[in-house]
């Protein structure tokens, strides 16, 4: 299996719900490379690495792992 059939193998099995993300994060990839944040996303950024510099952060892994005791 080549990974353009695994990715749809994998898509179809993900809830309607998740299948937004998906796709905002495709389209997020296929945007032009040059494109400039927003003032609200500048801040958003900032404030990204106030929390690493501080330590407040969660690795996802470990998120992932959490939220995956819950569901099973």
């Amino acid at each position: 299996m080549n990974i353009r059939e695994e990715i749809i193998k994998t898509l179809d099995t993900l809830r309607e719900e998740d299948l937004e993300g998906v796709l905002d994060y495709i389209r997020f990839i296929q945007e032009p490379e040059e494109v400039e944040p927003t003032a609200e996303e500048i801040a958003i950024i900032a404030r990204g690495k106030e929390e690493i510099a501080s330590g407040d952060l969660v690795d996802w892994r470990d998120l992932k792992k959490e939220l995956e005791k819950d569901v099973f």
